[in-house]
């Protein structure tokens, strides 16, 4: 496909059916470090893991803490407010824990967030200061600037960070603790230490005075969630100006699911969901032919790539991208093995001559740069790739499954 994907697909915006599986909220917990996952509609638990390596954060202020998924590598940077690591959804350690470089001897992290577009960590420090960082493993410094949100007599300081790159927004929690008003502050991402705006929540976080600890923004669905460590809200919004207007709050009334509390917020993107089988025919060997996506389709992933597996090696490899969910049952298109099952078509990527060793060891990674589009936010794609093999004066294709999958924006 050598064109855009915006040039591909703004005609196609009709699409609607959403076909992954769902999104979660993700954040590190306090006492035991512990990846936990939240239900954004009902708070419910969704699953957590153990973080091995990672230091808790019980001696340490309590607004410490930060949760950021990376989509390029599909995974949770998280630090306690001293220490920096990354971990799988498997909370199997992906990049192991390190000191955050650069943070003062009086700072700690208060809030972490992955900012897609710039393929950059972004930290607030608990003095108010904004750090950026390359995405990598450690994080290496760009630069910093200070916001002037440091601690106030009257108790308020930095909890949580995060960034609509969409909307060019950059939202601060800056509550006034112990039990005070929950402030959060805006501003522009081209001057992300020049706040524009502040606004008050209103206190339905469980009808309870506890502060704000983490903030993850769904931007692509105007939604901003903030947790006060067990709940959280959905603030949704639209810009305004500099900064935003407020059109709603949903108050996320969820059980308590323990006692030990998340201090950081991320939103953890949903996932593909899988249509259809392989096949081959012709010199093309019945190959597993597994089509997996590489990392997150979240808008702004520049390194976004789609694969294949366990197909044929040495072929020619295409990626067929649809509008829409994958069609089940697909349209079998002669002298083709099996079914298409994205349609409407859109067009390819590749091809790509899979490389690796046996008969069904063949690999090839399609390469698709997101932009950061909102036109593009909650439209559904689908994908399948397609083999061409050579042998004995013939030739044969091959088939993969096919996914669904959604371009996100958070």
């Amino acid at each position: 496909m050598r064109t855009s994907l915006l040039a591909l697909t703004i005609p196609a915006l009709a699409a609607g059916l959403s076909a992954q599986t769902p999104a979660t909220l993700i954040g590190i917990t306090r006492a035991i470090p512990l990846l936990r996952q939240l239900d954004p509609a009902t708070c419910a638990p969704a699953g957590q893991c153990p973080l091995p390596g990672m230091p808790n954060s019980a001696a340490l202020p309590a607004p410490v803490g930060g949760t950021a998924w990376n989509s390029v590598r599909s995974g949770a940077w998280v630090t306690n407010g001293v220490v920096i690591a990354q971990y799988d959804d498997n909370c199997a350690p992906m990049c192991p824990p390190a000191p955050i470089p650069t943070l003062g001897p009086n700072a700690f992290i208060t809030g972490l967030e992955y900012v897609e577009g710039l393929d950059q960590l972004w930290m607030i420090d608990s003095l108010g200061f904004l750090h950026f960082y390359n995405n990598t493993c450690p994080p290496t410094p760009i630069g910093v600037c200070n916001t002037g949100l440091g601690p106030t007599p009257i108790g308020n300081v930095t909890t949580g960070l995060a960034v609509d790159e969409g909307n060019g927004l950059v939202f601060i929690s800056y509550p006034q603790l112990p039990g005070g008003a929950n402030v959060i502050v805006v501003s522009q991402l081209g001057a992300p230490c020049v706040p524009v705006q502040q606004f008050q929540v209103p206190p339905c976080i469980g009808g309870i005075p506890n502060p704000i600890l983490g903030l993850a923004v769904d931007w692509g669905n105007q939604i901003l969630y903030a947790t006060n460590g067990n709940s959280a809200d959905a603030i949704n919004y639209v810009p305004a100006g500099p900064g935003v207007a407020i059109t709603g709050i949903n108050c996320c009334l969820g059980p308590i699911v323990a006692a030990d509390r998340i201090i950081g917020l991320a939103v953890r993107p949903g996932g593909p969901t899988s249509v259809g089988t392989s096949c081959g025919n012709g010199p093309c060997p019945p190959c597993p032919q597994v089509h997996t996506l590489r990392n997150d389709p979240n808008l702004g992933n520049a390194a976004f790539s789609l694969g294949l597996d366990q197909a044929p090696t040495g072929a020619f490899a295409w990626c067929l991208i649809g509008n829409g969910p994958c069609v089940a049952p697909g349209v079998t298109v002669p002298p083709l093995c099996g079914d298409i099952h994205t349609l409407p078509y859109l067009g390819n990527l590749g091809p790509v001559v899979t490389t690796g060793g046996g008969a069904c060891g063949g690999s090839a990674t399609f390469s698709l740069p997101l932009p950061v589009a909102p036109a593009l936010a909650n439209l559904v794609l689908s994908s399948q790739c397609m083999s061409l093999c050579f042998g004995g004066g013939a030739f044969g294709f091959g088939l993969s499954n096919c996914l669904s999958w959604q371009l996100q924006g958070n």
